[in-house]
This record gives C-alpha cells, sequence and structure tokens, in this order.
C-alpha cells in the first residue's frame, strides 16, 4: 500500500518538481508521515532527487536549453554548499532552514516581478555575477541540508544571468545534480537512507520527470513560469507557517 502510493507521489513531484522545484516539501512530510524519522525522510528523498535531475537534464539537454558554460563553474561552489550542508542536517534543527528558505523564495518570487528592463540594467555589474556564483554555495548548502533549493538556483540563472526561465531550469538540473549526488553519498555512508521506499519514489519521479520536462519545453516560458510563481509562493508560505 505505502509502495503504491509512493510510486503514485514520485509520478506527480517528477511531473510538476521538474519545472518548479520544492518536490522534497512534499515529499519528506509525507515519509514522515508514514513513519520514516525526519531524518531519514531528508535523505531518502533526496534519492527521489537524483532521479528527477536525470531524467529531466536529459529532456533539456536534447533541446539545447543548458548552459554547461555556466552550470560548470557554479556546481563548484553549489557542491562545497551541499556537503556542508548534508553535514548540518545532523546537527541543526529543522525549524531555522525552513523559515530561511520560504523568506529567501518569496523575496526572490517579489524580485522577478520587476520589468526585464530593470533586470538586465543590472546583470552586467561584475560584482552582482560574483554574488550570483556565491548564491549557488547557498543553494548548495539548503540543498544538501533539506531540499528546496531548485527554486531559489532557477531565480539565480534567470535573474543575475539572465537565462530564460526554460533555460534556467535546464541549467540548474546541472547544479541539482551536483549538490544531490554528494549528499545521498554522505547520507548512504551515515546509513540514513530507507532504501526500499527510496527505490520506489525514485522510480515514479524518473517517468514524471522524463514526461514533465518534454511537456513544459512544448509549452514553452509562459506556461511554465505561470505555474513557477504560483508553485514557489505556496510552498514558501507553507514553508513559514505551516
Amino acid at each position: 500500500m505505502h509502495e503504491s502510493l509512493l510510486f503514485f507521489l514520485g509520478l506527480i513531484t517528477g511531473f510538476v518538481g521538474t519545472n518548479t522545484g520544492g518536490s522534497a516539501l512534499v515529499t519528506v512530510p509525507l515519509l514522515i508521515s508514514l513513519g520514516v524519522p525526519p531524518h531519514a525522510a531528508v535523505a531518502t528523498s533526496k534519492v527521489a532527487t537524483v532521479g528527477s535531475m536525470v531524467a529531466g537534464l536529459s529532456q533539456f539537454h536534447k533541446h539545447g536549453k543548458v548552459d554547461y558554460q555556466l552550470a560548470i563553474p557554479a556546481c563548484v561552489f553549489a557542491i562545497a554548499g551541499s556537503l556542508i550542508g548534508a553535514y548540518l542536517l545532523l546537527i541543526v534543527p529543522f525549524p531555522l532552514l525552513r523559515k530561511s528558505v520560504g523568506i529567501s523564495t518569496l523575496l526572490l518570487t517579489g524580485f522577478s516581478l520587476l520589468k526585464k528592463q530593470q533586470v538586465n540594467a543590472k546583470i552586467h555589474s561584475r560584482g552582482l555575477k560574483v554574488f550570483g556564483y556565491f548564491l549557488f554555495f547557498i543553494t548548495g548548502l539548503l540543498g544538501g541540508f533539506f531540499g528546496g533549493q531548485a527554486i531559489l538556483a532557477t531565480y539565480v540563472f534567470l535573474i543575475i544571468f539572465n537565462k530564460t526561465l526554460i533555460e534556467s531550469i535546464g541549467t540548474r538540473k546541472v547544479t541539482g545534480l551536483a549538490i544531490a549526488l554528494p549528499s545521498v553519498m554522505f547520507y548512504a555512508a551515515h546509513d540514513m537512507i530507507y532504501w526500499p521506499w527510496a527505490l520506489v519514489l525514485v522510480s515514479g519521479t524518473l517517468i514524471g520527470s522524463f514526461f514533465g520536462s518534454q511537456y513544459a519545453i512544448k509549452k514553452g516560458d509562459l506556461w511554465v513560469k505561470k505555474i513557477f510563481m504560483a508553485i514557489s509562493t505556496l510552498l514558501s508560505v507553507k514553508l513559514l507557517f505551516f
């Protein structure tokens, strides 16, 4: 019964989450409600994240929506952050991280509403780009600790590096994979992953993410932007108040 529920959850979160991010904010609470300890729930959901990133990246790469020149240096910062974040999972309470992600996402959502001309006036600043790379360290930290970093990473690519929304989502698949893999290895080394459910969850996520990526590329930026902003706002409110 639990396995069927998790497979279906993987399909849904894979389809939607591959474009919007925030899947962990759904899968972690569900795993906890099924009796998985909180730290193990975070670790187990991270396996599903790897599946989502792999399936999604294959589709965005196929359609030329991944900027590897930008993604590779961003990965260096993201990996460093993810290893620290995975360690912090062992010692830092959840409420602090949850509220930090919620506040940051709401601020970035509001910033993204600026007119494109206002954003473009800032993207050529070298200092701003340096700050953008530093933010990838923060997204790695958040990703290694809990999740939800995909929303923040997308906004960094979108606002600071002037990528389209589809390009931002495709490129952050690379940094997302760089964040998820070290975290999974760390969690596995500390025997924190509940593998039977992780494998069921990731199988659903692979399928959902594959078709979700295809659908997003077909529909284009306008459709994805509406869904993305709605989901990011709702998840931020959830993190802050529930």
